[in-house]
C-alpha cells in the first residue's frame, strides 16, 4: 500500500510549516522516544474525536511502562499497544534491522488476514486480457461483460488521461464494467478522483479532506473539496460494477466515494477497510519509522468513516473454501447484475 500526500505537501509548502514538523532534535532514549510517538500523534493525528479516542488516557496507560533501562523489545511492546488504541490501517511502527522486532501494522488489516480474493481464481473467468498499464489489466468476461482489474493509483498524475482513454477504448463496445478493487495498492487521491471522473455525466460532492495544522485535537486548515464530474475526451456511463474487500482501503476508500455519486454504479462484495486519511512517514530519534494520517475525509454527507469503511449496496463475502474449489462468488454476483 502507498499514499502519496501531494495534498499534504502543498499545504505544508503553502503555509510553512514544514520547520515546525521536523522540529529539533531529540534525545534519544527509552522515555524520549516514547513521548516524542505519543506527541507526534497528538499534534498532527486527523480523527481523534470521530473515533472518540482518548489519546491522553491512552499516555497515562502506557507511560508508566517506560524508564530508562527499558529494552528495545519492551519499548516497542509498549509503542505498539499505544497505537493498538487508534485502529488505523494506516499506522504503522517500524524498528530498525539489528532489533529484530517485526514491523508493525496497525487497524483491522494488521491483526487479519484477508482470503476472500484470488487473482488466480479470478483468471479462470476471464477472456482476451489486455494489460494497459501495470495498474489497469481490461479482460472480457462471457455475454459481452467489461472487466479490470484497477490494481492502483500510483503513476504520474499527468499519465492518466492517456490511459483511460485506452481503457475505455478497448471496453467500449461491452454492455457493462467490473471494477475490481480488491487487489489495490493505493495511491494518490486526486489520481483515484480523475478516473472516477471518466464514469460521471453529472457533477457531485464526492467527499472532503481537512488536514490537521494546530496543537488541539481540532485545529485544522481550511477545508478541500473533490467532485465527481465528467473529465477527459469521452466518459463510459453503462452500468459499472465496484468489488471490494477489506484490502480496498486508501486512496481506493475515496475512489470509491466518488464512484458512488454515478448513478449507473453498484457497489457489492464486503465492507471496504475504513483508512481514508493521507498519512506522513515520520522518525523517532532511534531511528525507527512511523506513519501518522494527518486528514479528516467526509463523505458527500459529512460522514466520518475511518474505522467504518464504505458498506456495499449488496454484500457478499467469499469463504476460503469457495476460493479453494475456484469459485469466485463476488465476481459471478457482479456478472449476474451485468448480463
Amino acid at each position: 500500500m502507498k499514499k502519496v500526500y501531494y495534498l499534504y505537501l502543498l499545504f505544508l509548502l503553502t503555509t510553512g510549516c514544514t520547520s515546525k514538523l521536523l522540529g529539533p532534535q531529540t534525545a534519544n532514549s527509552p522515555v524520549t522516544n516514547f513521548d516524542y510517538l505519543w506527541k507526534e500523534y497528538d499534534l498532527m493525528y486527523a480523527t481523534f474525536d470521530p473515533k472518540k479516542i482518548d489519546w491522553e488516557a491512552a499516555y497515562r496507560t502506557y507511560r508508566p511502562l517506560i524508564t530508562e533501562k527499558t529494552t528495545d523489545a519492551e519499548l516497542y511492546q509498549a509503542m505498539t499497544k499505544l497505537l493498538d488504541v487508534l485502529d488505523d490501517n494506516h499506522v504503522y511502527l517500524r524498528p530498525t534491522a539489528d532489533t529484530k522486532l517485526p514491523w508493525y501494522s496497525g487497524g483491522i488489516l494488521g491483526r487479519t488476514t484477508v482470503n476472500d480474493y484470488n487473482s488466480d481464481v479470478v483468471k479462470t473467468y476471464l477472456t482476451h486480457t489486455k494489460a494497459i498499464t501495470h495498474e489497469f489489466v481490461c479482460s472480457t468476461i462471457k455475454q459481452n461483460v467489461g472487466y479490470i482489474l484497477l490494481k492502483g493509483f500510483e503513476n504520474n498524475y499527468g499519465t492518466y488521461e492517456k490511459t483511460m482513454d485506452s481503457v475505455l477504448t478497448y471496453l467500449k463496445d461491452t454492455k457493462g464494467i467490473i471494477i475490481d478493487l480488491r487487489d489495490n495498492g493505493g495511491g494518490e487521491d486526486r489520481v483515484a478522483q480523475y478516473v472516477a471522473n471518466r464514469f460521471a455525466s453529472e457533477r457531485h460532492l464526492s467527499f472532503t479532506a481537512r488536514m490537521r495544522n494546530g496543537p488541539r485535537h481540532s485545529d485544522f486548515a481550511p477545508e478541500l473539496t473533490f467532485y465527481t464530474e465528467p473529465a477527459g475526451r469521452f466518459q463510459y456511463t453503462k452500468p459499472v460494477v465496484v468489488l471490494t474487500n477489506l484490502w480496498s482501503f486508501s486512496s481506493a476508500e475515496t475512489f470509491m466515494l466518488a464512484m458512488v455519486q454515478n448513478k449507473q454504479v453498484t457497489q457489492i462484495g464486503d465492507v471496504t477497510g475504513g483508512a481514508f486519511s493521507d498519512a506522513l512517514p515520520r522518525d523517532l530519534p532511534n531511528g525507527w519509522s512511523f506513519r501518522v494520517p494527518i486528514a479528516d475525509v467526509r463523505d458527500a454527507n459529512g460522514r466520518s468513516l475511518e474505522g467504518i469503511g464504505i458498506m456495499p449496496k449488496i454484500r457478499i463475502k467469499n469463504t476460503p473454501e469457495l476460493i479453494k474449489a475456484g469459485h469466485d462468488r463476488v465476481l459471478e454476483r457482479a456478472i449476474e447484475l451485468l448480463q
